[in-house]
């Protein structure tokens, strides 16, 4: 006792680390250390039989705490672990969506500069009252960027209202990117997003698997097509994403099969990874469904009880 004074006394004065940087841990080795000494002390007046018993029990005792001390030190290791990987995804997804940010605004510079000399064009025409030669020059120019500018609508005025920066990234990305293949796009928010009630990396690795999906599954048809949109009610936040069908599906259980896929060979682990991603989240559920000519995927996500 008198050396475990001395110890303490040393270690409060001194800069010396303990054992293990987290106090949990010292306290649970101290508690077994202390056990096992007064184990040693109390046994030396038990006679045989019973110092067997107070032996047994010491011994499990023992190894239950070394046991519960393992399981928290791993259990925070991969907490830590788990936490580093989602920062470093959402870095990345910030990253990108920042890199797209700059891309449509270099084009919105570029559309700006086009525009003023479309402007002074048409100011030579009403200069000079050359109404035919506007119209000619209207209908050759002017009206097939108007036609290509409303094909390429995009939404962002929706997507603006999602407040959770890593979704954000992901819909934007997966959908802008379908939208440079010729995919008409298609995005509905009507409320700010402001928070979702699961893990933000499960659910932004399972909104990119579907929108993978309907990226490949409608990418190089003409009539491609994508609508997504996010609903919100008192109890959970939707994500529905549809794209048109152009080729016969199998049963859906197939599709989630590990392996399989109607693109070819080394495909078809999104699926499996989906559902995979969906079941461990106790929040979240998966419908998928095919309605006529479209393949409909709803990801509902339960708000957590108030």
């Amino acid at each position: 006792m008198l050396s475990l004074v001395i110890l303490n006394v040393i270690l409060m004065n001194t800069h010396v680390k303990s054992t293990f940087n987290r106090p949990s841990l010292n306290r649970v080795t101290g508690v077994l250390l202390l056990v096992i000494y007064l184990y040693i002390i109390v046994s030396e007046g038990l006679n045989d039989e019973l110092r067997l018993v107070v032996s047994n029990l010491v011994v499990l005792l023992v190894v239950i705490g070394l046991a519960v001390a393992l399981y928290d030190e791993y259990r925070i290791t991969i907490r830590a672990k788990y936490q580093v990987q989602q920062q470093q995804a959402q870095i990345k997804n910030d990253t990108r969506y920042m890199n797209e940010i700059e891309v449509h605004y270099n084009e919105l510079r570029n559309f700006r500069h086009d525009y003023q000399n479309m402007m002074l064009s048409i100011s030579e025409y009403l200069k000079t009252d050359d109404l035919t030669g506007l119209q000619e020059y209207y209908q050759k120019n002017i009206a097939p960027v108007t036609k290509r500018v409303a094909d390429e609508q995009y939404n962002l005025e929706d997507l603006s209202r999602v407040k959770v920066k890593s979704v954000k990234s992901i819909l934007f990305n997966k959908l802008n990117y379908a939208q440079s293949q010729g995919i008409k796009v298609h995005f509905e928010l009507r409320q700010v997003l402001e928070r979702v009630a699961t893990n933000e990396l499960d659910l932004d690795i399972a909104l990119g698997i579907i929108l993978d999906n309907a990226v490949e599954a409608v990418v190089g048809n003409y009539h491609g097509e994508i609508t997504s949109a996010i609903f919100q009610t008192a109890h959970s936040t939707v994500f529905l994403i549809q794209n048109n069908l152009f080729e016969q599906l199998p049963p859906l259980w197939q599709l989630k099969e590990v392996g399989y896929s109607t693109k070819g060979t080394n495909r078809g682990l999104g699926l499996n990874r989906l559902g995979t991603i969906v079941n461990r989240n106790e929040n979240m559920i998966l419908e998928t469904r095919v309605l006529e000519n479209r393949f409909v995927q709803r990801l509902t996500v339960a708000r957590e009880e108030v």
